[in-house]
């Protein structure tokens, strides 16, 4: 059985990296429109973005051998707020219950926040978990999928006393798993 805590953990380093870079800035500049749709070929989704994202991409290991986790990662506000998507593969298909448990724990471990809200999702069949996860200063959104073998993620955070743009939930509704 894959070890979805690993492969999540290396992406919650990612994104304490970033919160910790998010609360160092001063200051809030307006929100920035989703400029269009970005597709990975290779990851086999879209979702709509305010820029072209940075990519990256990380070789794990899991208790199926080796994988790869791809991350692509937007900043807007001046680095206050972010949006992530990531996945990687798998050997063998996974444990949807399981998978989805584990991942929304590591979440809430990794950054040492609170659960407020959690909710079942599914899109094109695919079963999922929405979570809402706050920390003392920042406010993390995060849905995940399992889609056969492949681990989805996409998280957008912002320091609590910001507002909710409308970009957020663009972002997450614009998100399509391609066949």
């Amino acid at each position: 059985m894959p070890n979805p805590k690993k492969a999540i953990v290396r992406l919650l380093g990612i994104t304490v990296a970033l919160c910790s870079l998010l609360m160092t800035m001063a200051g809030q500049t307006p929100q920035t429109p989703l400029a269009s749709k970005f597709t990975s070929k290779d990851g086999r989704f879209s979702v709509k973005l305010p820029a072209e994202p940075t990519t990256k991409s990380e070789d794990i290991s899991s208790d199926n051998g080796p994988s790869t986790l791809h991350t692509f990662t937007v900043e807007i506000n001046g680095g206050r707020s972010f949006f992530l998507i990531g996945y990687s593969d798998y050997n063998t298909s996974l444990d949807v219950a399981k998978t989805l448990d584990g991942v929304i724990s590591a979440q809430a471990i990794g950054m040492k926040g609170k659960i407020t809200s959690d909710k079942t999702v599914a899109l094109k069949g695919y079963s999922g978990r929405s979570v809402t996860l706050e920390t003392e200063d920042t406010i993390f959104y995060s849905t995940v999928y399992v889609a056969g073998s492949r681990l989805y993620q996409l998280m957008f955070g912002k320091p609590k006393e910001d507002p909710m743009p409308p970009e957020a939930k663009e972002f997450f509704d614009s998100f399509e798993i391609l066949s």
